[in-house]
Order: C-alpha cells, then structure tokens, then sequence
C-alpha cells in the first residue's frame, strides 16, 4: 500500500465514529468448544470459549475481529472501501449484506483498520498508535482523554497490525512509548510481537538473561513458575500474556470461517 502524507486532524477525523456510541443491541454470549480442531486448542489456563460472533451478527457483535471485518469488505468490494468515508462504510455494508444494524463499535474498527491500510502512522506516533490500539481491542478511542493501554492491549494491536502490513518497522518514538507501557505494568521481558522493544533492567532486581533462558521451556509446558522470585514472576506475567494472545488467536480462526456465509 502506498502511504499518504495526512496530517493529524485528518487521521483523527477519519478514526472517529460517525456518530456518538449507542449501546450494543445485542449482549455477547459464550459458547463451549466442544469441537475444537487441532489448531484451534484453547491454551491451557485460559477460557475454553469464543464470542458467538456468526454471519447474523457479525457488524455489531462487540467482539468480531477488526480482520474479520476487514476481510469481509475486501471480500465483498476489493480495496475500493479503503476510500470510503464512514458514512459511506455504513450505507454499503447496510445495503450490500442485508443487515440492519452496523455498529459503531464496528465502524470504529474498520476505520482504524483502513487507517493502517493507507497510513504508516500507527508505527510512528505514539497517539495515533493508541487510538487505532482501543478499537482493535473492541474499545472506544477516546479523543479527548489519554487512553493507557495495557501490554497485552498493545500485544493484540500489533499483532493484528502485523497481518495488515507485514512490511512495517516501528519509530524509536513508539519503542520508548511501549518501553514506558511495559514498566508501567511490570513487563521486564515483552515477548513477541513486542520482543524488538529493548528494556534496560540493569539496575533492577532480576536476572533477564535466566527468564530468557527459562522462556522456552515455561511456553512450551504452558505452566508457570512455583517459585517466588523475580525471574519466577516474570515468566509467569510472560506465560499469562502469551496464553492471552493465543486464546485471541484462536478466537480469530473461529471468527474467519464465518466469511464463506457472509
């Protein structure tokens, strides 16, 4: 894709809903996986459930992936929806797959997922990375009161982005901003896709060397540390957000076979 020069105002424009949030006409429920395919085991320590997210509901279910809608549109219009204003975006989603409701929620996501389509700003500036960030978190960007998103927030954002363009390589300015998200939440070992984010623990209490050492055996159990120390800690706060990222993971390859009924 070929970047353009917008200016703040204008990717702030772009990424704020068509109109104000109303509540959401239908409350996510869960489901159990009873049937879950090999590449699809719900990690151990997690929840053993998705979203109902289906082909009814799929533009305003809170919990549909930014790519599910995303692959929805290029599937149904190509690439020329990542010219569309927002109110355009609703209208032909309103008319093209017979549903009655988009949501803003919905709206939300997409216009962050054409933002990262057509710009590089998510990888350059910081608060444009929060922005883009809440949506693909399934939360409202907030443009009056800074947003702190949290590691994982940050490790679910990037991965996604990262399937968007896999072409893109982050500004020293969003290094040291999730440099600062990490301390803030006692993350002293990103793992990936924030394992480029370097981390001075030098004169801190742990040694970051033995958790690397560690990490691949505790990823591979899939169980944390018993012991108390610094480095125990780490590894388990490492395993929680790594469980997290792929329980999301396998939540979006649920949401994906929705689209040949779309």
């Amino acid at each position: 894709m070929v970047a353009s020069a917008k200016s703040l105002n204008e990717i702030l424009r772009d990424l704020k809903p068509a109109m104000p949030p109303k509540p959401v006409e239908e409350d996510p429920t869960v489901v159990v996986l009873d049937d879950v395919e090999d590449d699809d085991v719900v990690p151990e320590g997690t929840t053993a459930s998705v979203s109902s997210v289906n082909a009814r509901n799929l533009f305003r279910h809170p919990e549909t992936n930014p790519l599910v809608l995303d692959l929805a549109l290029i599937q149904r219009f190509g690439i020329e929806w990542f010219g569309w204003e927002p109110e355009t975006i609703e209208f032909r989603i309103l008319k093209e797959f017979n549903v009655d409701t988009v949501s803003d929620l919905a709206l939300s996501k997409l216009n962050a997922i054409k933002t990262l389509h057509l710009v590089d700003s998510f990888w350059q500036r910081w608060e444009v990375f929060v922005w883009i960030t809440m949506p693909l978190n399934d939360i409202f960007p907030d443009f009056e009161v800074m947003q702190v998103p949290t590691v994982f927030q940050c490790l679910n954002a990037v991965d996604i982005a990262g399937r968007v363009r896999d072409d893109m390589h982050f500004d020293e300015e969003l290094e040291v901003y999730l440099r600062q998200v990490c301390l803030h939440d006692g993350i002293l070992f990103p793992i990936p896709p924030l394992d480029w984010v370097d981390l001075d623990t030098s004169e801190l209490p742990v040694d970051i060397e033995d958790v690397q050492t560690r990490w691949s055996g505790v990823r591979a159990s899939r169980r944390s540390p018993t012991g108390d120390t610094p480095e125990d800690e780490q590894l388990r706060r490492s395993l929680m957000l790594f469980l997290l990222l792929e329980q999301q993971r396998a939540e979006l390859r649920q949401q994906l076979r929705i689209l040949p009924n779309v």
